[in-house]
């Protein structure tokens, strides 16, 4: 006997229309979130790049009694460059690699080699008046802070150049992160390298409680990238 085979019936175009709009309904809520999982991921990779950087910084200082910024150049450091980069061109035998210079968020191309880096390839600034002796002063952070004073000279890093910037009891109620990097909030590092995600006001927290000069002076000076 014959076996009575049901015919195969084939979606309709209006049914075909209606699972391709629930897939790309599915898609549109399903990749906000897998971009803000790869966002958070990229941070704590800044982060972990701004806490070797800062440990950097204290290998240095060990081997030199100062940060790179308060040792004379004749001497292996960057005291008076008046760019950024000279800084951690100094820490080369201390920084393992050059790709812990730019943040996985950032734009910015890693450099080469050491003899031939730029600021350009570089994401984060540096604190110029933080000194061994001050735990709780800004080290380092994204680049894109902001809200400083601009065209600032720094004694302590002699600075000359008007290239720095300030971030004084006056600038601090205005200073936030731009849109570049992490989406308006920040990451930092600390005179005791250790290094934080911040928001805007965990931000000025810090700024406001740097024992910059106990009292005598309180300018928080940074240089950024150019």
């Amino acid at each position: 006997m014959r076996t009575l085979r049901r015919p195969c019936r084939a979606f309709t175009l209006l049914e075909l229309l209606v699972v391709i709009g629930i897939i790309g309904l599915l898609a549109a809520l399903l990749f906000p979130v897998l971009a803000q999982i790869k966002q958070k991921a990229r941070r704590i990779a800044c982060v972990n790049n701004l806490k070797q950087l800062s440990l950097a910084m204290h290998l240095f200082a060990t081997d030199n009694g100062s940060y790179p910024w308060r040792v004379p150049i004749t001497e292996g450091g960057s005291h008076a460059r008046q760019q950024l980069f000279y800084s951690f061109q100094a820490m080369h035998n201390e920084i393992d690699a050059l790709q812990i210079l730019v943040c996985p968020s950032d734009t910015r191309h890693v450099g080469l080699n050491w003899p031939s880096l730029l600021d350009t390839n570089i994401s984060y600034f540096l604190g110029v008046d933080t000194r061994e002796d001050r735990p709780g002063m800004m080290l380092a952070g994204d680049w894109n802070i902001e809200g400083g004073r601009p065209n600032q000279t720094c004694p302590v890093a002699a600075v000359t150049n008007r290239v720095a910037f300030a971030f004084t009891l006056v600038e601090i109620p205005t200073v936030h992160w731009s849109e570049q990097q992490h989406r308006r909030v920040g990451n930092l590092s600390i005179g005791d390298a250790s290094a934080h995600q911040v928001d805007t006001e965990s931000t000025r927290d810090v700024l406001r409680s740097a024992d910059d000069d106990r009292g005598k002076s309180f300018n928080n000076h940074i240089l950024k990238p150019r």
